[in-house]
């Protein structure tokens, strides 16, 4: 039997509508899926590339250690540790002053009057007794604080700066600066996580600082 042609290019025609129809229609079936798979893509790309940072970042920017602070050394627990002005003098200098009506006595717990301000801060200073004489003739101030176990490393550095003489004191420091015109003379001592500090310029007593040495470290 012969082929008919006609019939033969009809069909092919017919087959070849029908494959563009299915593939137009399966394109667009996957449209709405295009950027699941986008997105699905580039998180298997970046979990790849940047597994750390794809499993929270904790391995990638390690946290800084912390910075210990310096510890600061509390007032001793000792009944016969100063608790007042009264406590830094001997009986009869205390009378003969605090009788003396020339003077004024201000108790406040400031820190001391030094002609070096930031020394309270760099040693990490907790004042406990502030004693500051007024009179005409001049102030005299003892100060007894608690500081940081740094302290006496620090006073030295920095008053050994400044003008002052610093040696070692026990197991600490002792720096020392004389009286100059305008400027006051002070003794700063350092140990044992105390700081005794006096500063003067009043030409009377007190003038002798063994005695409230001898009170602060018995």
């Amino acid at each position: 039997m012969a082929r008919v042609g006609g019939r033969s290019t009809w069909f092919a025609w017919f087959a070849g509508l029908v494959s563009a129809a299915v593939l137009a229609a399966l394109v667009w079936l996957a449209l709405p899926m295009a950027s699941v798979v986008a997105d699905w893509a580039g998180q298997a790309l970046r979990g790849d590339l940047l597994p750390a940072q794809a499993q929270g970042g904790s391995a990638a920017l390690p946290s800084p250690s912390p910075t210990p602070e310096p510890a600061v050394a509390e007032a001793p627990d000792s009944p016969t540790f100063p608790s007042r002005c009264e406590d830094l003098y001997p009986g009869g200098l205390w009378e003969r002053l605090s009788s003396d009506w020339s003077l004024t006595l201000d108790e406040a717990a400031t820190p001391p009057p030094s002609a070096v301000p930031a020394l309270p801060e760099a040693f990490g200073a907790q004042i406990l007794i502030g004693c500051s004489w007024q009179g005409d003739a001049g102030r005299a101030v003892l100060t007894v604080a608690t500081v940081s176990d740094r302290a006496a490393g620090e006073a030295a550095r920095i008053l050994g700066a400044t003008g002052f003489t610093c040696a070692p004191d026990a197991d600490g420091v002792r720096c020392e600066r004389g009286a100059a015109e305008g400027v006051d003379a002070e003794t700063h001592i350092l140990r044992g996580g105390l700081w005794l500090a006096s500063i003067r310029s009043y030409p009377g007593p007190p003038t002798e600082l063994s005695s409230t040495v001898s009170r602060v470290w018995p």
